[in-house]
């Protein structure tokens, strides 16, 4: 019987407040909202705010920015093929034989930078035959081509 008095009671004091109570506590309501909303949008910013982070850990922030830039690099840097680079070398070669003739234009010089030069082009073609996957794999012939020259088989 208790029970059910309390229960008229308290529906009794509901239908007393009036509406100026209830808007008060709708009012109420509505601050500590924009409060928590506040605090969780200071939380956000502190959480994405990278110089903090730099402040408090400034040698891995070192570490990180070092291996983006590792990776980026890696996608930007073209490198050279082994091809490439055996063709670097022989070129390096040939430039520091032919150092001595480039300073003769007449004569006997230019016949032998002639001579030197298609013999270059033999050599460079023969190696591009012998490393390509044709010639590893035996489909190729035993004679290399020298651009489209026939030279004499043995």
């Amino acid at each position: 019987m208790l029970g059910k008095e309390y229960l008229n009671n308290k529906k009794e004091a509901d239908a007393e407040r009036s509406s100026k109570d209830i808007r008060q506590d709708i009012a109420d309501g509505e601050d500590e909202i924009a409060h928590t909303v506040e605090q969780i949008n200071d939380r956000i910013r502190e959480k994405l705010d990278w110089r903090g982070y730099v402040r408090e850990y400034p040698y891995w922030a070192i570490g990180g920015a070092a291996g983006i830039g590792y990776l980026a690099s890696g996608l930007f840097i073209k490198r050279a093929t082994p091809m490439e680079q055996a063709m670097d070398s022989i070129v390096r070669e040939i430039r520091g034989s032919l150092n001595g003739l480039l300073n003769k234009n007449t004569g006997p010089g230019v016949i032998k930078m002639t001579l030197l030069g298609i013999a270059t082009k033999a050599a460079t073609i023969w190696i591009k035959n012998a490393a390509s996957p044709d010639m590893r794999t035996g489909n190729s012939p035993d004679i290399p081509n020298y651009g489209g020259v026939d030279m004499p088989s043995h």
